[in-house]
């Protein structure tokens, strides 16, 4: 299955059945022309790059860009979940303006797809989920990210933080399963027919 590559924003996206006959970007709305599909290897690394505005609409694109990923939709709704909280703390504690870059990179390669989300804040220090209220409004994101990844962290420097986190399972493009059924299907219809 190829995948669209938007030449406007950059935006990746699969092209399964719900994008089969899209003709235009989910994101940007500019018009994907044939020569923007891209036929990619099994196996091969998929990098997903943006950088976007620390205004609260940076989470909505952030998950967005989750969308063209080759992976089951269990996993794609665990990753839509990390990205939204891990933008949304940058937003709200990293001290940015509105116009302050958050950058997102999101990379898939066999079993293991990564989210590093970065902004120029001064960083934190994680604090044990033991000493997090339940009941707090709020101060959940990180316990969040902690419950749903394999690994995770946060890592600062000059420029700034970077939180990141990782799955681990077995992805794999969410047509695979159908396409098996169907060739499945398929063989045991020929085997149960008669022969000539």
């Amino acid at each position: 299955m190829p995948y669209y590559r938007c030449p406007a924003c950059g935006l990746t996206v699969h092209s399964a059945a719900v994008y089969a006959a899209a003709r235009t970007c989910p994101d940007c709305s500019a018009a994907l022309p044939s020569d923007s599909k891209l036929y990619p290897a099994p196996g091969a690394r998929r990098s997903v790059r943006r950088v976007l505005a620390a205004h609260p609409d940076a989470v909505g694109k952030a998950r967005r860009a989750v969308v063209g990923l080759p992976v089951d939709q269990a996993t794609r709704d665990t990753l839509s979940l990390l990205v939204s909280e891990l933008v949304t703390n940058a937003i709200r504690h990293a001290g940015l303006a509105h116009h302050d870059p958050i950058r997102v990179h999101i990379t898939s390669q066999d079993d293991r797809v990564r989210v590093a989300v970065h902004d120029g804040g001064p960083g934190f220090t994680p604090r044990d989920p033991a000493e997090t209220r339940l009941d707090a409004l709020g101060g959940r994101g990180c316990m969040i990210v902690a419950a749903l990844s394999d690994a995770w962290g946060v890592e600062r420097d000059p420029r700034g933080c970077t939180v990141w986190c990782e799955l681990r399972g077995t992805p794999r493009p969410p047509w695979t399963s159908k396409v098996m059924d169907a060739y499945v299907g398929e063989l045991a219809i020929q085997m149960a027919a008669p022969a000539p």
